[in-house]
């Protein structure tokens, strides 16, 4: 024991070091709006323990190989730790699980654009000081005798039995942020592989998928996917500005949609859910029954995809393999331009006459309302301005860089109009066919309406992350064949069950359509709607009367 103690003396750097990577994040949980008192002291116990078991192990390695050790400690802790840190002193909460996924899936260009939004000095600051004491600790560690093995198996062995079990134990090991990390990773990689290898041999399976419209007047079905726009920004919904003009001309013609929930709020989880037959209960149905492109495909369509957000066909994201399975894809995203840029491409496709006569499948993806919302938009559509009009309302959480951001995502809703509404004009103009085109955003956007916050994360999760504006419009020829149809805006709705509304609007039948979970079937039936694993109820609970 004396010569534990001895060597214990010598290794104060080392005690502040181990520390310092492993108990710092930790002890700053408190900060964590999203966790619980019993989490935040889960989290300090597994750590503590953690910490102690590395502390005892480090006794046992010599001097020279210690500063090695702890280097490479460093190099794996110091990025998911920046992360995290980052993250809880700008949005005040602590990653979750789908949260530290989508990081992996991130590109480039949407990781620049959210820096540039949330960063301040002193999130610098503080991330570079967090990165640079550690390094400085290691320089300044001094030599000392070790302690041998056989004169303490009990010590050794029960240190190691320890860091096993943390992490070996997945419930446990989430509670360490780099160890949850890099398991997140690797579970990430492994699932993801195995998704693209199962989809692509399903391809060769028989799947029969029939249609209920006769073959005489070919159907273009046009899917358009918002992104991140908040629905009561939108006159549409009863907003004060004007931020719908084009759209709001349509009339009875769209018909608008007031109760609709997506399934999470970042994209990926919910193109994931909306492109699949997937849901909370049955994730493995991703990868056991057909996706929306499959369906079609099978149904004889001719399918498109234009988007203006990246994907990859080397499946850099794990809902790539699904965007994909398009027949002919156009991906404008790397020309980084706005979303009027998906314009030419379908009135391309409309001009094509080896196109003519087919029934088509287009699922634009738009790059929408996403932050930094200035981005969005091209200089003529910078309109509003809180100081001219006074609508945007005061509020203890809204200051004049509030309001100013206010003003730009409305900006951002405004040339929405003029996309949406661009399509819907092609749409008219397509002779001796039918046409049909939904509208809705992946998930919504929280634009201080609660608190002094703007963006979305599960963390923060609340009613206008959630909630999304959807809607249809139909060409009246295809109303007035469709007369089995439904179309109540009135109707709760989660968009996790977008692909048998989709069928239900093509007339498409298969084995897995349900009848019971389309919009706009007479058998549609009400399901609780979750937005992750919390049901959308409490959220819009507990934020009712802030």
């Amino acid at each position: 024991m004396r010569e534990v103690l001895s060597i214990l003396k010598q290794k104060k750097i080392q005690f502040f070091f181990l520390f310092y990577i492993l108990l710092l994040v930790p002890i700053l949980c408190p900060l964590a709006e999203n966790f619980t008192f019993l989490d935040k002291v889960a989290v300090f116990l597994v750590c503590g323990l953690f910490f102690a078991a590395i502390w005892v192990i480090s006794l046992f390695i010599s001097s020279k190989s210690e500063k090695i050790v702890y280097s490479v400690m460093l190099a794996i802790s110091i990025i998911p730790g920046s992360i995290y840190l980052a993250y809880l002193l700008f949005a005040h909460v602590m990653m979750e699980q789908n949260s530290v996924t989508s990081l992996f899936e991130t590109n480039p260009e949407e990781s620049k654009e959210f820096v540039a939004h949330y960063l301040s000095l002193w999130v610098i600051a503080g991330v570079v000081a967090y990165a640079a004491v550690p390094i400085v600790m290691i320089c300044s560690m001094k030599s000392f005798k070790r302690l041998r093995v056989r004169n303490n198996k009990v010590l050794f062995v029960l240190s190691v039995a320890v860091i096993l079990c943390i992490v070996g134990i997945e419930r446990v090991s989430r509670s360490v942020y780099f160890v949850n990390f890099y398991r997140t990773y690797i579970s990430y990689k492994i699932r993801t592989n195995y998704e693209v290898k199962t989809i692509k041999e399903r391809q060769n399976v028989d799947y029969k998928v029939e249609s209920i419209r006769p073959d005489s007047v070919p159907l273009t079905l046009v899917v358009v996917i918002g992104e991140s726009l908040n629905k009561h920004h939108m006159s549409l919904y009863g907003y004060q500005r004007e931020t719908n003009p084009l759209l709001k001309k349509l009339g009875d013609s769209l018909v608008v949609y007031k109760d609709l929930v997506a399934p999470q709020v970042h994209t990926i989880p919910v193109m994931r859910s909306l492109m699949s037959m997937s849901e909370l209960s049955h994730p493995s149905y991703f990868t056991q029954k057909p996706s929306l492109y499959e369906l079609f495909n099978r149904a004889g369509y001719d399918t498109y995809l234009i988007s203006n957000q990246e994907f990859s066909e080397e499946y850099k994201s794990s809902y790539d393999i699904l965007l994909t399975l398009a027949k002919k894809k156009y991906n404008v995203a790397p020309f980084k331009q706005h979303d009027d840029i998906v314009l030419p491409v379908m009135e391309k496709i409309f001009k094509n006459p080896e196109n003519n006569g087919k029934n088509r499948l287009i699922l634009i993806h738009l790059i929408g309302n996403h932050m930094a919302y200035e981005f969005r938009y091209p200089k003529e559509y910078i309109v509003f301005n809180h100081k001219k009009d006074n609508l945007v309302p005061d509020a203890p959480y809204r200051d004049e860089k509030a309001k100013k951001t206010i003003d730009k995502f409305d900006n951002s809703v405004l040339y929405n109009d003029y996309i949406i509404n661009s399509i819907i004009n092609t749409l008219k103009s397509l002779q001796g066919q039918d046409a049909v085109m939904v509208y809705f955003s992946d998930h919504g956007e929280e634009l201080y309406d609660y608190r002094e916050f703007a963006g979305h994360a599960y963390e923060k999760v609340s009613p206008t992350m959630s909630e999304v504006p959807f809607m249809v419009w139909m060409s009246p020829s295809y109303r007035e064949t469709r007369q089995d149809l439904i179309f109540n805006p009135e109707l709760p709705y989660s968009t996790e069950d977008f692909i048998y509304s989709v069928s239900d609007l093509a007339g498409l039948k298969y084995k897995d359509y349900n009848d019971t979970r389309s919009l706009f079937s007479k058998k549609y039936e009400l399901k609780r709607r979750y937005v992750g694993e919390k049901k959308y109820e409490d959220i819009k609970n507990k934020f009712e009367g802030k």
